[in-house]
């Protein structure tokens, strides 16, 4: 009787060391990285702004660019929600599939598809009751006119917050009359078209059109956008055989040059 009980005393020592050892090798919880993606359109490829990203796990959110670009903080085991308008929302989950040290991530949504109801056709008695009819009607609205509705409240919200009394009067001078509102027109008009010439250029050079040239990825495919340094002028005012002649040109200087150093 007494070995029995030295026995089972032996295997109970050693089960509490193997669960304790256990617990000791189990893996550290990766640290927080700040990783990049784009939203894009899963059928077009095109970029996809204003799209609302929240790390659930972390409970932090963001909002992509105009160019779907946008940074979070995300690690292993957390998941990622994206809603966009007019798009299904998508949910990612990190599983160690992204690495900070990546330019860019891509992720893709599906946009949603409206169902139209039956339209009947039938003759209105009167042109008044057509005219009452066609009034009342419902349409449904675009993603354009949502869009164009989120914009125009947005303004509306600065424009409540200003002293509209206080601003200058056409005829309170040559400094703050007809010029004043000009210049803020001018200003207005030049950001509209430096913000239409960077995308245009966004969409001739970018990082996906020299890594689907050169094969590369990651940091070299940074250092190579480094080395190239396109000014946008000659982006703009070059076809897109020229930009891509151009990088493939500099591209076998870049590897001369990297061999030489090694």
């Amino acid at each position: 009787m007494r070995k029995c009980f030295l026995l089972f005393w032996l295997l109970a020592i050693i089960a509490g060391n193997s669960s304790l050892r256990a617990q000791v090798l189990l893996p550290m919880p990766d640290s927080l990285r700040v990783i990049n993606f784009r939203v894009t359109d899963y059928y077009s490829h095109e970029p996809i702004g204003l799209a609302h990203v929240m790390n659930i796990t972390q409970k932090k959110g963001c909002i992509s660019d105009l160019l779907g670009y946008f940074s979070i903080p995300f690690k292993l085991g957390d998941s990622l929600s994206i809603t966009a308008i007019g798009y299904h929302t998508k949910h990612v989950l990190n599983w160690g599939q992204f690495n900070k040290d990546t330019l860019f991530y891509e992720l893709t949504l599906t946009p949603k598809v409206y169902q139209i109801e039956e339209v009947k056709i039938s003759r209105f008695s009167t042109y008044d009751r057509f005219l009452r009819e066609f009034a009342n009607l419902k349409l449904t609205k675009t993603r354009v006119t949502e869009q164009q509705e989120v914009i125009q409240l947005y303004f509306l919200k600065i424009t409540k917050g200003l002293n509209l009394r206080n601003l200058p009067q056409p005829t309170m001078g040559l400094s703050f009359g007809k010029d004043w509102y000009q210049k803020q027109n001018e200003k207005v008009a030049e950001a509209i078209e430096k913000d239409r010439k960077k995308r245009i250029a966004d969409r001739k050079f970018n990082a996906g059109i020299v890594s689907s040239l050169t094969g590369l990825t990651g940091n070299e495919l940074q250092e190579f956008m480094e080395y190239l340094k396109f000014d946008e002028n000659y982006i703009l005012t070059s076809t897109d055989y020229e930009i891509r002649e151009r990088i493939l040109d500099r591209f076998k200087e870049f590897e001369t040059i990297k061999k030489g150093k090694k």
